[in-house]
């Protein structure tokens, strides 16, 4: 994000105070799926108050942001850990990856919005992201001078070119999949948080790339509950501080039980650095010294270097080709010699038994990288109306897709954008085979010609239909 333009959203941000003036009553347990700002009638949020809330008292806040401004997907995914923990969360229906200016509007109509609507905590507010959300997040934490009291990152990192230090001023709760493309960045990312000291939990869970599941969110929020307990923000609860210190090392003991010592060093070495001087953790402290002298720690960080070098040695080829393709220097050959490549490697993954298995995760994530790359080329030569190269690269995402129903979808917005209705509904029509039925995703401006079509109409009911928002 720009930084010019970041700052001024983050001097927004710093200046708010929670004035908590609510209007009229809004629902409570559930999720509302668009409020509009007073500031800014173009810009909204998805909205969740928690089934016991009440204006009388102030309350923490979760700010949370997709990379493709779906903000009811992110409200509804933090849900039951907001219900369970007493959090406000609202999603940004505006803020998306791509141009800097668009997030930065959302980041401060949502902010002033809610800051005047209710009655926050100015001393626990959270921000959450996921993928670019995630940056973006990150970025608006390190920059807006201790204005929030901690980051829950999803599927990615800090913002490029800049890294944990000892200025950090909040709490960093980071989440990502075994199979996330972006899982190695955690790797240097967790030796950077440690070396600076900072308060930091990284989870890894079983998935690709994405919002981290309900059960994560419990244990996120249930974190910052307690870094705000030893900081005096939230009353201290021994009985409660103890039950989360047992969970921390329940987890990692069943991790050793199930032959991962590496997360269970790394799970008992949390559980201490975050719950010492709130509880006793000398048994925690015990397994940290007796697995420091295990020779299979060592042994797995090992391993887990060599996977992220085979992650990348898989996927150098064929992002080498795909830049041929970007710049049109691939021949038809050429091009499904790499598309077979991509869907071999598919095929391989599927037909694996164990989707845990040290090979297998190293495919998966190659392949997810190169879905994404291959989305992302397509996407900016839509921007640059290169639409036939956009359809080949939108069918190198069908051929190494799972769910092959979102390559099928853009590759349908191709089509409509070069004027050909035929294949621009067969391709839509593939989509909802493939289980991709989004309605949203039928306003875009590529389908305007295609509004009047009956086909196009019969889709837009059977989408509205199946859709569960």
């Amino acid at each position: 994000m720009s930084r010019v333009l970041l700052a001024a959203a983050c001097g927004i941000l710093s200046c708010c105070a929670a004035s908590g003036q609510a209007s009229d009553p809004l629902p409570t347990g559930k999720v509302i799926p668009k409020i509009i700002c007073s500031t800014n009638s173009q810009q909204s949020y998805a909205l969740y108050l928690p089934s016991h809330f009440s204006p009388n008292k102030r309350w923490p806040i979760i700010y949370a942001f997709d990379p493709g401004a779906r903000g009811q997907v992110a409200v509804e995914t933090i849900q039951a850990a907001a219900e369970r923990y007493g959090y406000i969360v609202v999603g940004s229906n505006n803020s998306r990856n791509g141009r800097p200016a668009v997030s930065t509007e959302a980041v401060k109509a949502m902010w002033q919005d809610t800051q005047e609507r209710f009655p926050v905590d100015e001393h626990r507010r959270y921000l959450a992201g996921m993928s670019g959300g995630s940056r973006l997040v990150t970025s608006m934490a390190l920059q807006c001078n201790g204005c929030v009291a901690g980051v829950i990152a999803n599927a990615a990192g800090f913002p490029v070119g800049r890294k944990p230090s000892t200025a950090l001023t909040f709490a960093y709760f980071a989440t990502v999949g075994n199979a996330d493309f972006n899982f190695a960045e955690f790797l240097e990312l967790r030796r950077e948080l440690e070396e600076s000291k900072s308060q930091y939990r990284i989870r890894v869970f079983e998935g690709q790339h994405g919002w981290a599941p309900p059960e994560v969110w419990l244990e996120a929020l249930d974190w910052m509950d307690t870094l705000a307990m030893r900081a005096n923000f939230l009353e201290r609860d021994p009985a409660r501080i103890l039950q989360s210190y047992e969970a921390a090392t329940q987890r990692a003991s069943q991790q050793l039980s199930g032959g991962d010592v590496l997360g269970a060093s790394r799970d008992y070495q949390s559980a201490v650095r975050e719950f010492k001087g709130l509880t006793d953790v000398s048994a925690a402290e015990k397994m940290v010294t007796e697995l420091s002298r295990d020779k299979r720690v060592k042994s797995a960080e090992k391993d887990e270097v060599s996977a992220v070098a085979d992650q990348l040695r898989l996927m150098s080829g064929p992002s080498v080709q795909m830049q041929a393709l970007a710049e049109g220097n691939m021949s038809p050959d050429e091009f499904m010699v790499l598309r077979g490549d991509m869907g071999n490697l598919q095929r391989q993954i599927s037909s694996s038994h164990g989707k845990g298995d040290a090979q297998v995760l190293v495919r998966r994530r190659a392949l997810s990288g190169l879905v994404i790359e291959a989305f992302e080329a397509g996407q900016s030569s839509m921007d640059q109306k290169k639409y036939d190269v956009a359809l080949h690269f939108f069918d190198l995402v069908v051929a190494g897709s799972q769910n092959q129903g979102w390559g099928h979808y853009h590759r349908a917005r191709a089509y409509a954008a070069m004027a050909d209705k035929k294949h621009s509904l067969a391709e839509l029509k593939s989509a909802s085979e493939a289980g991709f039925r989004d309605p949203s995703g039928l306003t875009a401006p590529e389908f305007a010609a295609l509004q009047k079509e009956s086909e196009f109409q019969e889709l837009q009911r059977k989408w509205s239909e199946s859709s569960p928002h």
